[in-house]
């Protein structure tokens, strides 16, 4: 068993106790007065020229100098890392759930996850990550953020809409470019992508600008994207693919400019064409119709570590036994500097001025009078 302090700047009011000891010694000691009906039997003595600095009420300085150091060591926070309490960490699970809109905004969703999870107390961590799960939704890049002790589940959810859509894929059959329109259907666990109508398209709507030693590349990695087809939406606007070292002063003022490093060999220069036209491949509102299968979410799933060892401490509820101690002395310390009950005489009411010893003599001499007298 171990003891951590979630403040633990706050001990040095420990050395407060010494308030109540000082306060003590140097207080002013007032005498007592005593009554004598005649002071002529008293001897003279002579007074010594010091005070003698003695500590009166002990229990009473005791009982303060406990209520200060219980109530630094309750501001410090302790907090008791017992085998029973570190179990208990293992079996409390601290779940982040993550909601899948957009891609580009899902690598900060998880970003935020993360540091919330690292400000929670010790436990086990994990990331529920809820959506429909489209190819493209999610991928490694993604995931490759999180920590391997953070969890990470996947809650698929039905698709927001069933209605039929059309994906649109500029494709080139026979040397010449055409609009494929396909029909996708978005059923409840399915999805069915049908042939549909080709329309040709302008050939130059998109081309590639290279140097004279690079145009042999790039003619082979377009033709080999657009044989494999790039979804497409705006078909009436011109893009041109700059490899860098190519001049573009040539290019038409209202076409979209798209830069490119020139990739090698050619099966990567058809995927980095494929790649640099995807912003436009996908217009908003239109979803991947293929889903990801539930063996690649199984893949990607993981179960979550045991707590951190660098988990921000938890406040147990440790430091109210220590309050609660510090106000019953604070009873205690009240009930020892009460004043001292008065004795009272005829009556019931008290001779003022008389000190409890004198009390009780009067009393005393009253009770012989009477007797005498009767």
């Amino acid at each position: 068993m171990s003891i951590a302090w979630l403040l633990p700047a706050a001990l040095a009011g420990v050395a407060l106790v010494v308030l109540p000891i000082a306060i003590h010694l140097l207080v002013r000691q007032h005498a007592r007065t005593q009554l004598y009906p005649s002071l002529r039997f008293l001897r003279e003595t002579q007074l010594a020229a010091f005070r003698r600095r003695t500590l009166q009420d002990a229990a009473l300085l005791l009982c303060r100098a406990a209520i200060l150091a219980l109530a630094a060591i309750a501001l410090a926070g302790p907090v008791l890392q017992t085998p029973a309490r570190t179990a208990a960490y293992a079996n409390r699970i601290s779940r982040a759930p993550v909601a899948i809109d957009q891609r580009p905004l899902l690598a900060d969703s998880l970003a935020d996850a993360v540091r919330w999870l690292n400000r929670q107390p010790p436990s086990a961590r994990e990331i529920v990550i809820s959506g429909a799960f489209r190819r493209g939704d999610i991928g490694d890049s993604e995931l490759a953020a999180v920590p391997p002790d953070i969890g990470v589940r996947f809650e698929p959810i039905a698709a927001s809409s069933t209605a039929d859509t059309s994906a649109p894929v500029l494709i080139r059959r026979d040397g010449a470019l055409h609009r494929h329109d396909r029909p996708v259907h978005f059923g409840s666990d399915s999805t069915q992508v049908a042939d549909g109508v080709m329309t040709p398209v302008s050939n130059d709507l998109i081309t590639i600008v290279a140097r004279p030693a690079d145009t042999p590349l790039a003619d082979a990695a377009l033709r080999a994207s657009l044989d494999a087809g790039i979804p497409w939406s705006d078909f009436s606007r011109r893009v041109v693919v700059v490899w860098n070292g190519a001049d573009a002063s040539e290019v038409a003022p209202d076409a979209r400019v798209i830069r490119m490093p020139v990739p090698s060999p050619a099966s990567i220069a058809a995927d980095a064409v494929r790649a640099a036209l995807a912003p436009d491949a996908r217009p908003p509102g239109l979803v991947e119709p293929v889903m990801i299968t539930a063996d690649q979410l199984a893949t990607w799933s993981r179960r979550p570590g045991p707590p951190s060892a660098d988990a921000p401490l938890a406040d147990e509820g440790d430091r109210r036994w220590l309050w609660a101690m510090a106000l019953a002395l604070l009873a205690v310390e009240w009930w020892l500097r009460r004043p001292p009950s008065r004795v009272t005489r005829f009556g019931g009411q008290p001779s003022p001025g008389l000190p409890t010893e004198a009390h009780e003599d009067v009393s005393k001499r009253e009770r012989r009078l009477e007797a005498r007298v009767a």
